[in-house]
């Protein structure tokens, strides 16, 4: 799971040290105060998977987020659709990364372009076994930056969503190397989650340079 920025693809040492190589450098600020408004938990279908699969659809819980956003019903929608797939991805990328390798092949259903590239390259150094993860990442405080309507089509498809991450809660380092804190365990990350095909799926993951 990459958690820099927008880059070609690169093996999971880069893409963890660059993490907490960043973090050095993230300004120290808070979240700003856009006068959030707290959308309430609901639940959705979960998306089918690719390949017109006939799995039993589940009740996701979509997690409760703030947003500085006037959003109104065909925007709302969109971003329960997209928190399904955000959802979906990290239970799916705690799975796989825990050792459940078979769980790899559900990121296709939540994840493309860089993200899906990350997500696997991370579980192939896990599997042979020169990277090892701990913990359970569990992101927190969302907020829905935007939503928008790209490529010429009539209803939003494009969602931005910023979260915390704490990274004293999971590692994914080389295999006898141990986490060393700098005391900027909690960053923000950004999410760009993009509907394609009447799936939600989420496309890339940016560190940004401001604290939880």
């Amino acid at each position: 799971m990459r958690t820099g920025s927008s880059r070609p693809y690169r093996r999971a040492s880069q893409i963890f040290v660059a993490v907490f190589s960043a973090l050095s450098m993230v300004s120290v600020v808070g979240c700003a105060d856009n006068s959030p408004v707290a959308a309430p938990t609901s639940t959705l279908p979960a998306q089918q998977p690719d390949g017109g699969s006939t799995d039993s659809p589940a009740e996701v819980a979509i997690p409760d987020y703030e947003t500085h956003l006037d959003l109104d019903k065909e925007e709302k929608k969109a971003v329960e659709g997209a928190l399904v797939a955000f959802v979906g991805y990290f239970q799916t990328v705690n799975k796989a990364y825990s050792g459940d390798f078979a769980a790899a092949d559900k990121f296709p259903k939540y994840a493309s372009g860089e993200a899906l590239k990350s997500v696997n390259g991370d579980v192939d150094v896990i599997k042979d076994g020169s990277y090892e993860f701990t913990g359970n990442v569990a992101p927190s405080k969302l907020e829905i930056e935007k939503v928008e309507s790209e490529a010429g089509t009539d209803s939003p498809n494009a969602v931005t969503v910023h979260f915390c991450f704490d990274l004293s809660k999971w590692s994914l380092l080389p295999k006898n190397e141990s986490q060393t804190s700098n005391g900027d365990d909690l960053v923000t990350m950004e999410h760009n989650i993009y509907k394609d095909s009447g799936n939600w799926k989420v496309t890339e993951q940016t560190l940004r340079e401001r604290k939880c």
